[in-house]
């Protein structure tokens, strides 16, 4: 399971976007209310706390959230709840500078879509009750029903299924390593900032071009590389750019690691504060 502080900075970094909160003011005793939020931004924060942390907090549990520790508890401490088969998280982009939209009408405009859907299938199971019915009396009406067919008999023997012999696999050769291919590079927007202040990372990770997906990777004073729960993509020619924010104050190192070769980029220093 995460550990508390990561938890707390992502849940800093929601509350300051969806209710446009001090970064400063999110603190473990802060209660959700103090900090602006109502009902529904409450649930927007679990559901998008919940996404990435990939963990589902029950209805019982957003009701139950009254503090900010309450919402870390709840992440940490999970209880393995699972989302109801026919629900669905809204999703959001935390790379997205845009905050997103809560309001009463986008609240009546899920609840119409999910009445409709229910009526639909509630539709679909009289027709199908409807047509059942009516092929029986078909069946009834042709006779189809009183034709006996014959039994079908089993043979005597079965066939002995042929071997077939197992392809020898083709030697194949290993591609040698390029040694001329450009190593990766990487660099920060600012080398020091404020706790909640965001800055950018970007650079170029040639030898993976467009499409690939990187990981961003946190190490402080002491202790081994850890992922932070960010992840981007590469663009033409292996380009990548992201932006992060952390409220943990210190000298923090960041880099970017390709998973499927566990191979990383150079990595950067931030001092946070």
């Amino acid at each position: 399971m995460p550990s508390s502080t990561s938890v707390l900075e992502q849940l800093t970094d929601i509350l300051v976007r969806v209710v446009d909160c001090r970064a400063d003011a999110v603190v473990p005793e802060a209660t959700l209310r103090e900090l602006g939020t109502d009902s529904l931004t409450i649930v927007e924060m679990a559901e998008e706390l919940g996404r990435r942390f990939d963990v589902y907090l029950s209805d019982d549990t957003v009701d139950g959230l009254v503090t900010v520790q309450d919402a870390v508890d709840a992440v940490v401490d999970h209880d393995g709840a699972t989302a109801p088969a026919a629900g669905g998280r809204v999703p959001t982009t935390l790379e997205s500078p845009a905050r997103p939209e809560h309001d009463e009408e986008t609240v009546r405009r899920r609840r119409l879509a999910e009445r409709l859907f229910f009526l639909f299938i509630f539709i679909g199971a009289g027709l199908g009750a409807v047509l059942g019915f009516g092929g029986s009396a078909l069946v009834e009406a042709t006779g189809i029903g009183a034709v006996d067919l014959p039994s079908i008999s089993n043979p005597t023997t079965a066939p002995t299924p042929t071997p077939s012999a197992t392809p020898t696999p083709e030697p194949t050769e290993t591609t040698p390593a390029r040694p001329n291919e450009p190593k990766p590079t990487i660099k920060v927007s600012k080398p020091q900032v404020a706790p909640g202040e965001r800055f950018v990372i970007e650079g170029r990770y040639p030898s993976l071009g467009e499409g690939a997906s990187l990981q961003v990777q946190v190490k402080d004073e002491g202790t081994d590389w850890d992922d932070f729960p960010i992840e981007t993509t590469t663009r033409d020619g292996g380009r990548f750019k992201t932006e992060l924010y952390t409220s943990r104050t210190g000298e923090r190192q960041f880099r970017l690691l390709d998973k499927r070769s566990d191979k990383a980029t150079p990595s950067v220093t931030v001092q946070i504060g």
